[in-house]
């Protein structure tokens, strides 16, 4: 005879737990004990996870249905958990994005036989402007990736509903129970008829998708591009990746190129600089000039005589935004060069004679 499970304890509340604290206490649970939370863990780690994680699932299949709550109080303990996949109960939750975002390690790992639960991330590369980089905010980019298929909404198949596997009730895995001397053993392994895809073999794939569910599509995705982004630099915009048979997408990894700019350079992420020839005259005798900054405005050198080449001007804050640090402001010099004049005239050569005499 099966060991009647103390789901109250599973879960961590009293007897007298209401729906919603019921609730709470699975999604906690669950969270902890995700087996993608425990993807980089030991092979005994990820087993104690997968087991405990189907634990609170059977816990909270059966505390949160009154009926079935009623009969496991009065001692029954007859529920039938075959073909039983905790990850639906997940999903049925609203899977990672219910349960308050995702796991950093992604969602990559397989768990009761079903493929992924989230899309794959799209990457995308962008070209900007330096003044786009400094203003940031919304620009619309075209993208290809995969979307839920309209024709079947995403079963793929030609009927447009989902056909689950007769023998692993679409979890993709077969629950071998055997009985010996007394005792119980349940083995899972991959479903034999569907070999683990969770599907039935006995329909018609879409003509639209050729069953995957998902077709490639070009799509404009509105996108906010951070202030002060840099040359090489990426930044994420949730849930617009590719789309999945569970219904979470995946992420777009916008990529971002910075088009050269001819009048200002960028020596690093917060920091802009420009270079101006003067005439050499100017140089010697000094010069007023006023010089345009990223933002709009304008910044004026007032130069004294005797201008060393190469000299800066700073302006304090008038550089790029800190992207990094989410506030602040780069510097912007004005680093001064002279030009010599192509020839002299007979007159400035004497001038010069007699300057230097």
């Amino acid at each position: 005879m099966t060991e009647k499970k103390d789901y109250y304890s599973i879960l961590g509340v009293s007897k007298e737990a209401s729906e919603d604290e019921i609730k709470k206490a699975y999604r906690k649970l669950a969270m902890e004990c995700h087996p993608d939370r425990w993807a980089n863990g030991t092979e005994a780690e990820k087993k104690a996870a997968e087991s405990k994680f189907k634990d609170v699932a059977e816990a909270y299949e059966v505390l949160s249905d009154p009926q079935k709550r009623a009969q496991y109080d009065n001692g029954g303990m007859d529920f039938d958990f075959g073909g039983f996949d905790p990850m639906d109960i997940f999903m049925r939750m609203g899977g990672m994005s219910g349960f308050g975002g995702g796991f950093g390690g992604g969602f990559g790992s397989m768990f009761g036989g079903r493929r992924v639960n989230k899309g794959s991330d799209v990457h995308v590369e962008v070209m900007l402007t330096l003044e786009e980089a400094y203003s940031g905010g919304k620009r619309t980019i075209q993208v290809q990736k995969d979307k839920v298929c309209a024709y079947c909404n995403g079963h793929g198949t030609n009927d447009g509903k989902g056909h689950k596997c007769p023998v692993c009730h679409g979890s993709g895995m077969e629950v071998e129970v055997r009985v010996s001397a007394n005792q119980r053993f349940t083995q899972t392994h991959i479903c034999s008829k569907c070999h683990g895809t969770g599907m039935a073999t006995s329909f018609k794939t879409c003509y639209k998708c050729g069953g995957r569910g998902l077709v490639s599509e070009w799509a404009i995705e509105e996108v906010d591009v951070p202030r002060g982004i840099a040359d090489g630099m990426a930044f994420k915009e949730d849930g617009k990746g590719n789309a999945c048979e569970n219904g979470i997408n995946g992420d777009l990894i916008v990529h971002v190129k910075i088009a050269p700019n001819q009048y200002f350079e960028r020596p690093d992420p917060i920091n802009l600089i420009h270079y101006e020839s003067v005439p050499f005259a100017e140089v010697l005798l000094g010069f007023k000039k006023e010089f345009k900054c990223i933002d709009g405005s304008k910044v004026t050198v007032n130069a004294k005589e005797l201008t060393k080449p190469g000299e800066a001007f700073i302006f304090k804050g008038k550089g790029m935004p800190n992207v990094m640090a989410g506030g602040g402001y780069g510097d912007y010099a004005v680093v001064i060069n002279y030009e010599l004049p192509k020839k002299l005239t007979n007159k400035q050569r004497e001038l010069l004679e007699n300057f230097y005499k």
